[in-house]
């Protein structure tokens, strides 16, 4: 524990210096998300657990169910210069009918937008023409998003860059969102965390004190960025 408060303790003095706009916001699968700052939308009637410090969520029965999670950040969303925006997430698909039914998104402050679907075996960026990685199926891997501008990013599988990619021009704005995505699809797929925020230029001491803080709920939040109203 004492270990733990320290690497807090150092990872505020590294990512929150007084008057900077960074954030960090983590769920870490302990609980529901809407319990914890994030906005829910279902439809139907989709079956969700929390099983050994992750949520689990289960749309087999019916392909017309959803269930997704968004966190609003109302225009402060997208980082300043010399910093980056990251977003974690670490996830195992049991079992898919279908396809591309679970996904992530992100979508800048000035409207520019990102998406990733899966299958069992691989992941697509839902908004550029045959942007693909394939991973190992039916094992938890770690994913891991980043970008500078909003205009570009560079997408990580456990610990290795697989895509870099460009974002594309949407309706929407200011956004993150994860979940069971897709009317059309069903799935079980068990969530471990999903974190985000923006950082100063990440260094790996960053990325490992991150780490670590992602066991503290909404670790390094400094300002208020959770209305989901």
């Amino acid at each position: 524990m004492r270990m733990l408060l320290f690497l807090v303790a150092a990872l505020g003095t590294l990512v929150v210096p007084a008057g900077a706009d960074e954030y960090w916001i983590a769920y870490e699968g302990n609980d529901f998300p809407e319990y914890e700052g994030w906005h829910r939308i279902s439809y139907g009637e989709p079956q969700r657990w929390i099983e050994d410090g992750a949520l689990v969520i289960d749309t087999l029965e019916s392909v017309s169910w959803v269930d997704f999670y968004r966190w609003y950040l109302n225009g402060t969303l997208d980082p300043d210069p010399a910093e980056h925006f990251i977003m974690q997430w670490r996830m195992r698909i049991n079992e898919l009918i279908g396809s591309r039914d679970p996904g992530v998104g992100v979508r800048a402050d000035t409207k520019q937008a990102v998406g990733f679907s899966f299958d069992n075996d691989s992941i697509w960026s839902v908004f550029e023409d045959d942007v693909e990685a394939d991973f190992e199926p039916g094992v938890f891997h770690e994913f891991e998003f980043r970008s500078a501008d909003m205009l570009f990013y560079e997408l990580y599988i456990d610990g290795e860059l697989r895509i870099e990619g460009s974002f594309w021009l949407s309706l929407d704005s200011s956004r993150v969102g994860w979940g069971d995505t897709v009317q059309g699809g069903a799935s079980q797929v068990e969530w471990d965390y999903v974190r985000f925020g923006v950082i100063p230029e990440p260094t790996t001491g960053v990325l490992f004190l991150l780490a670590a803080c992602g066991t503290v709920h909404a670790c390094c939040r400094h300002r208020d960025r959770q209305s989901v109203q």
